[in-house]
């Protein structure tokens, strides 16, 4: 008896284990909610002169080449002048007691908030008299020989450059040289710092170099000629290697100019051409060709 009693235990036993595992697991708990991080503001800057600082209204004005932009300076915006902490005072009377020239970098985020004024001295301009040996267009540089040896300056779309008083290019310049023209020295006003950015370029007038425009009407590319249609009537000039011609702000050639014509770009057109003494066509700009 006592036997049985102990087998029919040991089966209860056994049933409830297999009831238990069999009953229904309870749903795992669910990960807890996440908060996705708050997008951080955007971070822009503007760069310019530094123009008027107003400690009454705690404001910077940034001399841009959008021009002017005023921003407002708070507790928590670092100053700096030439990587050293400053006041807004300082800049005030430095601004208006020195004469120099100072850059600004302002940087500022999405709200319009500004996080840091860094104000740098622009070393002043220096200047040298020299002859212009050679250009490279692409590199947008000038080589001078001046009394200390050549030097290479950087001319971009910032530079003055002149001649008699009369802005010209870069590319007519190079025409000039190639040409053989007899480019009289030049006064370059540069900047002192790394690049040697060159703020102007100053030619004296050049003897015999005629300034014309007009519409270009035909190419011939067998014979090397453009004919430009002036104001005294149809021209035909001989275009040889040492001949500038630009379209678009890109050197070109005759088929270029020819398929310009065949478009109808150049119809109603005024094209800037110069010739030498000897009525030798030296530089065609058909830069502002209509569209």
């Amino acid at each position: 008896m006592k036997r049985f009693t102990w087998v029919v235990g040991i089966m209860l036993l056994a049933l409830a284990v297999l009831a238990a595992s069999c009953a229904q697991a309870p749903p795992a708990a669910a990960p807890p909610a996440t908060t996705p991080p708050a997008e951080q503001p955007v971070v822009t800057s503007t760069e310019g002169g530094l123009g008027a600082v107003d400690t009454q209204k705690s404001t910077v004005t940034v001399e841009t080449t959008q021009g002017p932009q005023t921003f407002l300076i708070t507790p928590n915006t670092a100053l700096t002048l030439d990587g050293q902490a400053c006041t807004l005072d300082q800049l005030d009377a430095l601004q208006a007691s020195s004469g120099e020239n100072f850059n600004c970098v302002v940087i500022y985020d999405g709200l319009g908030d500004v996080l840091s004024v860094n104000v740098s001295r622009v070393p002043p301009p220096a200047s040298v008299t020299g002859t212009i040996s050679d250009v490279n267009i692409k590199e947008s540089t000038i080589i001078v020989k001046t009394a200390e040896g050549d030097k290479v300056y950087h001319v971009d779309q910032t530079t003055g450059l002149l001649i008699g008083g009369d802005v010209i290019s870069l590319e007519l310049l190079n025409a000039l040289l190639e040409s053989g023209y007899a480019v009289p020295p030049a006064t370059i006003i540069y900047a002192t710092d790394a690049e040697g950015h060159a703020v102007y370029v100053d030619i004296p007038s050049l003897q015999n170099l005629t300034q014309g425009t007009g519409t270009v009407t035909a190419t011939d590319v067998a014979k090397s000629t453009v004919t430009i249609m002036t104001d005294k009537g149809e021209r035909t000039f001989e275009v040889n290697a040492a001949t500038g011609h630009f379209l678009n702000n890109q050197v070109c050639s005759l088929d270029d100019i020819q398929a310009a014509i065949d478009r109808q770009d150049m119809a109603s057109c005024d094209v800037i051409y110069y010739t030498d003494k000897d009525d030798n066509l030296i530089y065609l700009d058909a830069t502002h060709i209509a569209k």
